[in-house]
């Protein structure tokens, strides 16, 4: 008789241990998985969009169980930094291999390096009066050569080949130099437009009409293929838990400064970057 009620008593434990953890693998289903909510909404530079990538990445490769199930790619920017663009680029190719669906979303402009970046997610979501496109590249790079003669200044130069200092703001750029610039600002464009076909999964001769740097309207880069719905940012979460198969969607969010002093003092460093930026020659999308 002993025998009989320990196992039923056994029966009973193992019968609610398993019927709690159906309940708890309910609920984890019914929560969806976290979403990863990225956002960018500035220029794309060398400064601030290294550190979200940062943060990014960490999300991403620290997720051992899984529990990311989608990314979310809020974009608000005419875009920025080539290299900056490829590195967010490359951190959504590698969300998508750890199988998290990643929809993006162009609030009202998401151009040139800004489109290179949604480019990479499963779905893109336009604004209905968003701007897009914007499929080119350009190195700007300041000469000073006059402001330096008057107010006094002059360069000694001594370089290994010709060349060397062909990037740099003392040196006046000469039809050699511009040819020389101008085909390595093509040379990237051809990234650039490489990454949209193979993400979008069209030929490269096909979005060369659009592929000159133009800026089109939402509707223009929906008749082209570059985006895949007109809507607002709910449509695009609605398409992502969609895509995800999520009942439900808990955010994960990276912390932003709002006091007073950081704003300030952020102002002043984006001052700061921007004189900066504008100095040090870099291509940009």
């Amino acid at each position: 008789m002993r025998n009989m009620w320990f196992w039923v008593l056994v029966f009973v434990a193992l019968l609610s241990g398993s019927l709690l953890v159906l309940r708890i693998m309910s609920r984890m289903q019914v929560l969806g998985g976290n979403t990863l909510y990225v956002e960018l909404e500035s220029s794309i530079d060398d400064k601030e969009i290294p550190k979200l990538a940062d943060w990014m990445y960490q999300k991403i490769k620290n997720d051992k169980l899984n529990r990311i199930k989608a990314v979310f790619i809020y974009i608000n920017s005419p875009g920025g930094s080539a290299a900056s663009s490829e590195t967010m680029y490359q951190l959504i190719k590698m969300a998508q291999k750890r199988g998290k669906k990643v929809v993006a979303y162009i609030h009202s402009v998401g151009a040139s390096g800004g489109y290179y970046i949604a480019s990479a997610a499963d779905k893109i979501v336009a604004n209905p009066a968003a701007l897009t496109g914007s499929i080119g590249a350009i190195i700007v790079i300041p000469e000073i050569t006059e402001l330096s003669k008057k107010v006094g200044i002059s360069w000694d130069i001594y370089k290994s080949g010709k060349n060397k200092d062909l990037t740099q703001p003392f040196r006046k750029r000469t039809e050699e130099d511009s040819l020389l610039l101008t085909e390595l600002a093509k040379e990237i464009w051809k990234v650039f437009l490489n990454r949209v076909a193979e993400s979008r999964g069209k030929r490269v001769e096909d979005l060369l009409p659009i592929a000159d740097g133009r800026i089109l309207t939402a509707e223009e880069a929906l008749r082209w293929g570059l985006v895949d719905k007109l809507g607002t940012k709910y449509d695009a979460l609605e398409l992502l838990k969609k895509e995800a198969r999520l009942k439900r969607m808990v955010f994960i969010k990276r912390k932003k400064k709002k006091s007073l002093l950081d704003q300030i003092i952020k102002g002043t460093s984006d001052f700061s970057n921007k004189i900066e930026d504008w100095m040090i020659p870099r291509a940009n999308f």
